[in-house]
């Protein structure tokens, strides 16, 4: 029998790996799709940036494949709705150009996203063309492969008709029938109170998807009188005229528009934007992000779910996303907590330390339920000492035992749990789980104007279920799941997440790590950063004749191997 008593393994940890290589792009505004055909996900983001990676984690810029020029002259000339076909060209660049004299499309190109539609046999491509006093809409363009070339269609929804005639110029009366002049409850002022951004959308921000019944929905919107949601037709990508909103609703708080579609987050000019929405493990979750989108902004995700598409949407305190009326909620300041804040600026963190790396301003996420059986959130961020420089960043998501999602503490390296495994399986086994601890509390109200980061504390999770050092509490698993509960002292709600092993960048260095919401919205991240396992030896006894390995942490591995050190047979083994 050979065996490898501990202290051996102890030190094996401590000897220093390779860096792991991540290649880094700038997307402003990221949306993730998956194309099957080259097994390559993209990712689509503001101001015409393309991006595209097979492992997630090295990333390649495309050129841009949509012309700035392409948006005077739609494909599409005519639409129908009740079977009658209607007359209808719209110059997207003209409209919005009414809203500034020195209007420049090329930096007003908004935020597109991406999605195969299998009845047009077309890639689609969703995307605000802005303008300012919101004369903005979100134009469809299609494209047979989706490095394009992509060709505008025609408009999905406008805004910015708040005086005159301006409306004749849109759809508003294909969907509402013949008006003598604008209806009343669009006639808004451009400035001071009782304007336009106080009730109605500025159109951008799309986010378009199939809903469990196969229906095409879209939202979009933004602070400006909130998020809405449209139904679109899948044979034209467009609206689908032949679906009525009945109205619902006065003033500033209508709900329901027949023309802008079905309120579902914001309103009152609360921040929020970006929207979006997918469907995971039984729920759609929307994503908003709050704040301003500048380093010292504030941005910040928040998460909603709801068993509708449409809504209604609500936090884990079943707070509804709809505002009823305005408040701050974001910032030091904030007299407002809805939603999930599924984290925010921190610094101080694993990898952060070598660099000084220090995310803030994180947001216009996307997120998506893969192929391969992982959830996957990807954002854009800023940092604490690079001005206004920004990347993309991918995390893993897993839901807790309540169905709420919680982030991977670290960015995503290649981990290969699965969401289905954490519920069926413990990841890591409790007798490992005891040890010191780095945790963070991704907190609410940070102060944005003076860059405060969200900073971690050093804990000892303790082999009896308590937790002492900087806070007090008690933790506990769900023993055959990857669920841990966590209590602290600070709090009056327990915090429901997960634990699993990840990378600790930039080495090749894993770690038990936990991420944890609790009904407060709050999340916590956490990682072991001295284990105290109790495995006194490892048993390698090899009686089938095939390699027995183990990792630095005492786990039975399978091959393939990732780089690393591990234990084979009883020796020592570096996988370059």
């Amino acid at each position: 029998m050979k065996r490898i008593v501990f202290f051996l393994i102890t030190a094996l940890v401590s000897l220093s790996v390779s860096a792991y290589e991540l290649k880094r792009v700038s997307v402003h505004d990221p949306s993730i799709v998956w194309d099957p055909s080259s097994k390559t996900y993209y990712i689509f983001g503001s101001h015409r940036a393309v991006a595209k990676t097979t492992d997630l984690m090295s990333w390649t810029a495309v050129d841009p494949v949509v012309s700035t020029s392409a948006f005077s002259s739609p494909k599409v000339k005519k639409v129908k709705k009740g079977g009658v076909e209607y007359d209808f060209v719209f110059n997207a660049e003209a409209w919005s150009k009414r809203g500034s004299s020195n209007y420049d499309i090329s930096g007003n190109l908004w935020a597109p996203d991406v999605i195969w539609n299998p009845a047009m046999k077309k890639w689609c491509m969703y995307m605000s063309v802005n303008g300012d006093f919101w004369y903005s809409s979100i134009v469809l363009l299609t494209a047979d492969n989706i490095e394009g070339p992509y060709t505008y269609q025609a408009p999905v929804v406008i805004s910015g008709f708040h005086d005159g005639t301006s409306y004749k110029d849109t759809d508003l009366e294909i969907v509402l029938g013949a008006q003598s002049s604008l209806p009343e409850r669009y006639k808004m002022v451009t400035s001071g109170t009782g304007n336009w951004g106080e009730r109605w959308p500025n159109n951008i921000d799309p986010c378009v998807f199939y809903d469990e019944d196969g229906k095409l929905w879209m939202s979009y919107g933004s602070w400006s009188g909130g998020i809405w949601m449209l139904e679109l037709d899948e044979n034209t990508g467009l609206r689908d005229y032949d679906v009525n909103y009945e109205l619902t609703g006065s003033g500033n708080g209508i709900t329901i528009d027949p023309y802008f579609g079905k309120k579902i987050a914001g309103g009152y000019y609360v921040s929020g934007e970006a929207s979006y929405i997918e469907y995971i493990g039984g729920w759609y979750f929307l994503f908003v992000t709050y704040g301003g989108l500048e380093a010292a902004g504030g941005y910040q995700m928040r998460v909603f779910r709801s068993e509708k598409p449409d809504g209604p949407y609500v936090d884990v305190r079943n707070t509804s996303a709809v505002f009823q009326s305005y408040k701050l909620n974001y910032g030091s300041t904030s007299n407002d907590k809805r939603g999930v804040n599924i984290f925010g600026a921190y610094g101080d963190w694993g990898n952060q330390v070598v660099g000084n790396w220090s995310e803030r301003s994180q947001g216009h996420n996307s997120i998506i339920a893969a192929e391969d059986g992982r959830t996957y959130l990807v954002y854009h961020t800023r940092f604490q000492h690079r001005d206004e420089a920004h990347e993309v960043r991918v995390h893993q998501v897993f839901q807790n035992k309540d169905g709420w999602l919680v982030a991977a503490p670290f960015e995503y390296t290649g981990e290969q749990v699965k969401s289905a495994d954490i519920a069926a399986s413990q990841q890591v086994p409790t007798s490992q789980i005891p040890g010191s601890y780095k945790l963070l509390v991704h907190d609410f109200n940070l102060d944005h104007t003076k860059k405060e980061l969200s900073k971690p504390v050093n804990i000892e999770l303790n082999a009896d279920g308590t937790i002492t050092g900087a806070t007090t509490g008690t933790w506990s698993v769900t023993e055959g799941t990857s669920y841990i509960s966590i209590k602290l002292a600070s709090s009056s709600y327990t915090y429901e997440g997960v634990m699993v092993y990840q990378t600790l960048e930039p080495t090749t260095d894993r770690v038990m790590a936990f991420s944890a919401v609790n009904r407060n919205g709050v999340t916590i991240w956490g990682y072991c950063s001295n284990p105290v396992t109790g495995i006194e030896s490892v048993n390698l006894q090899n009686q089938t004749g095939e390699d027995i390995i183990y990792d630095l942490q005492g786990r039975r591995v399978i091959p393939p191997l990732r780089h690393g050190i591990y234990i084979r047979n009883g020796k020592k083994i570096m996988i370059k």
